[in-house]
């Protein structure tokens, strides 16, 4: 049997235009082609186009409609590329993905199922790309960063340093709390937010590292909003003291702000005291998602043992 070229990976490859697009899809397909796998292509006609120059043995890449990619589930979707492996081989199938946004804007949608795939990928023979537009939406970029651990560049793999997967909670976690808080009153946002993790059971300490980020999440929706008007909020927990609690906490901005990555300091200095909050509060991640008209703070903190 053949070796392997790479081990299973999902990865992001970040290009401005099409055209670069169809760069990028060509020297991965050049190089799956060489080493004799499958390839499975999802991109639009440009890329094709460049592709079709680029590559001499294109009629052996197995060109699918990007509607797919929206349609199916990513369970699925791995499923079907697993198949086209050769039988009695370790050859790889790559996947090159140029994902429709244009079809489903939803980027939380999205930002689930890269999720999805990264787990998916991990135990079949595939190597997925997932083409990125830097030109289009930040958020779309941001989802990117936060759920691909590896990156394309100049021709290699790159362990992707900003990748913060937040925290999911258990089917079984439901929502312990809702408000809207004051901005102007931070000792009583403090005191709430202590109040109720102690009645979910989370220790002392790990309430003070949670309850750091989750007033500077505050703050910092309070400043982008402009306005002094209250901020929602919603707290969220699974698990019991036994086995471990994780909690969750969400705080909504009605101002987009750019997604919090762990080796870059935020453009947006209002953003600043959140990010350092952060990176001094190792049990708590935070992410910053999408939301209507918005963006959404995700703070999150699991079971020591699984941090």
């Amino acid at each position: 049997m053949t070796a392997p070229a790479v081990a299973p990976v999902h990865r992001c490859a970040f290009h401005a235009g099409p055209t670069e697009a169809g760069v990028i899809a060509a020297a991965l397909c050049r190089r799956a082609l060489a080493a004799g796998s499958p390839v499975v292509a999802y991109v639009d006609d440009v890329v094709r186009r460049v592709l079709a120059e680029r590559v001499p043995d294109t009629a052996t890449v197995v060109f699918r409609e990007r509607q797919v990619l929206v349609e199916e589930e990513p369970e699925t979707l791995v499923e079907q590329w697993a198949r086209q492996a050769r039988p009695g081989t370790e050859d790889l199938v790559t996947v090159v993905c140029q994902q429709p946004f244009e079809l489903a804007p939803d980027v939380e949608r999205w930002w689930a199922s890269e999720q999805v795939m990264t787990e998916a990928v991990a135990v079949r023979p595939v190597a997925l790309t997932c083409l990125i537009d830097t030109t289009g939406h930040p958020a779309q970029v941001a989802m990117a960063l936060g759920t691909h651990p590896v990156l394309w560049s100049e021709g290699g793999d790159l362990p992707n340093p900003d990748l913060r997967v937040p925290g999911v909670l258990p089917a079984d976690g439901g929502c312990l709390a809702e408000a809207v808080l004051d901005p102007q009153t931070g000792a009583a946002n403090r005191l709430w937010w202590h109040d109720r993790l102690a009645t979910a059971g989370l220790p002392d300490g790990r309430r003070d590292e949670v309850v750091l980020v989750l007033h500077e999440a505050v703050t910092a929706a309070a400043t982008l909003n402009g306005s002094p008007a209250g901020v929602p909020v919603r707290l969220s927990v699974a698990g019991d003291p036994a086995s471990g609690i994780a909690v969750s906490g969400e705080v909504l901005s009605h101002t987009p702000c750019e997604l919090l990555t762990p080796s870059e300091v935020p453009s947006d200095r209002r953003l600043l005291m959140l990010w350092l909050a952060e990176k001094v509060s190792p049990a708590v991640s935070l992410a910053v998602l999408p939301h209507p008209g918005g963006s959404r703070f995700l703070v999150s903190a699991r079971p020591l043992d699984r941090v």
